[in-house]
């Protein structure tokens, strides 16, 4: 149902074709279209507002149960009275209406919709929470949205966009040990900027992503948000396809035509990358780890829907098997979900982290929304994280200081006491290992 006038190009971007195919018609940047929603998530931040915004307006429920979960994962434990009652609020309307509810425990909501195959190659999903874009990875077309738009999705399972440009960006050459998924997401972030991508879609692509696992995919699509992207899209490969059969969920994969139009085109090799860290206060204020080595760390914090996966957790053990962590740093991680806590223990990395003296919180968005009062850091702290946003407050008091790095760079600037380039520590394992 385009609306401009203009004679489109012929080629589309990923994001293009996903939403001419749901709204029924050829749909090119710029053009308003109403689209049909294959996935709908609503968690306990903005899911509650939605349940009453939907039953306020008194709007009967089109939404197929099956194509929507609820996912309590923000405020768990729940840490007063609101937000206990806002989980009674989406269990009943989960019981109500038959819809699938992940309870608290379950895991961070974007790695459970990703791991439990919920979305898959060439979808259109929606969801209340900025970093629903990690499902680009699978090559789902992923946006964000409000409270208000959820009831509306509750109410006729459509929504209407605007089409974003699209800026292609090739990751090229092939990483350095050492330096990982999380890495090439701060270099691009510098790259574009906080809002250098405002409204537009991220389309990723480059055979040095192509060389991630799914695991560092997942990590680079998740910050598209970050730069101010509606989206992030990859191109799907045999490994993409391989994933998502996996989860049961297969789809029907969108690439980009040859001549599709991009509004820029970023190239950027990795082979010279090195460990990088997100100094505050913001995402794109990136510098080689070496640059702030040697500055003491109080708190590290593994986790969040950006490095919370398997094997975050495995290179954190790696790196602190048979060691402990700094005195003074208190070291929490939180798994992604009850899945994959359960994975690590039989490989035994739970057991090398907690023997190292980290502590393990439940599966849930942790201290990265510790403005729920989990894992707060004061005023004069600094707290190193593998999490997707530094800016003032975020953990805590406004007069801390953030830095973002792999989940390499957090254990072992844990180890250390101090900001630490992971590349020192992982040459001394690998050497012993010889």
């Amino acid at each position: 149902m385009a609306t401009k006038g203009d004679t489109p190009p012929l080629g589309q971007t990923i994001a293009e074709k996903i939403l001419s195919s749901r709204s029924g018609g050829p749909a090119h940047a710029g053009d308003l279209v109403v689209a049909d929603i294959d996935y709908l998530m609503a968690g306990d931040a903005k899911g509650p507002k939605a349940v009453d915004i939907f039953r306020e307006a008194g709007l009967p429920f089109r939404l197929d149960p099956a194509k929507c979960d609820l996912i309590i994962d923000h405020f768990v434990p729940a840490f007063d009275i609101r937000w206990a009652s806002d989980h009674v609020k989406l269990r009943e309307f989960a019981s109500e209406r038959s819809l699938n509810l992940f309870d608290a425990g379950s895991g961070v909501c974007h790695n459970l919709v990703t791991e439990e195959g919920r979305v898959g190659p060439g979808d259109l999903a929606v969801g209340g929470d900025s970093h629903v874009c990690t499902y680009g990875a699978l090559n789902t077309m992923a946006v964000a949205v409000e409270s208000g738009e959820t009831a509306s999705v509750f109410a006729t399972g459509k929504l209407w966009f605007k089409v974003p440009r699209t800026i292609r960006v090739e990751f090229e050459g092939s990483l350095p040990e050492g330096v990982f998924a999380k890495d090439m997401a701060l270099c691009l972030a510098e790259e574009v900027g906080l809002n250098g991508a405002n409204y537009r879609a991220v389309e990723y692509g480059g055979p040095a992503l192509a060389e991630l696992t799914m695991e560092g995919r997942f990590t680079i699509a998740n910050m598209a948000v970050d730069m101010g992207a509606k989206t992030g899209l990859m191109e799907v490969d045999e490994k993409t396809l391989r994933w998502a059969k996996a989860a049961g969920r297969e789809g029907s994969p969108a690439m980009p035509d040859p001549d599709a139009d991009y509004e820029r085109t970023i190239r950027l090799n990795v082979s010279s990358l090195e460990p990088l860290i997100a100094a505050p206060p913001t995402t794109d204020n990136v510098y080689p780890v070496g640059e702030y080595a040697g500055l003491t760390v109080h708190q590290a914090y593994l986790g969040t829907c950006t490095n919370g996966r398997l094997e975050d957790l495995e290179i954190a053990a790696r790196i602190l098997r048979g060691r402990r962590v700094a005195p003074g740093v208190r070291f929490y991680i939180a798994p992604a979900s009850r899945r994959i806590q359960e994975a690590a223990a039989r490989i035994g990395a739970i057991e090398a982290l907690n023997a190292a003296g980290a502590i393990l919180l439940p599966p849930s968005c942790g201290p990265c929304a510790s403005m729920t009062g989990n894992g707060v850091v004061a005023a004069g702290e600094r707290i190193i994280t593998t999490a997707n946003r530094n800016f003032p407050g975020r953990l805590g008091s406004k007069e801390a200081e953030i830095y973002l790095g792999s989940p390499a760079t957090v254990a072992a600037s844990a180890l250390a006491g101090q900001i630490a380039d992971p590349r020192e520590i992982l040459d001394k394992i690998e050497g012993a290992e010889r």
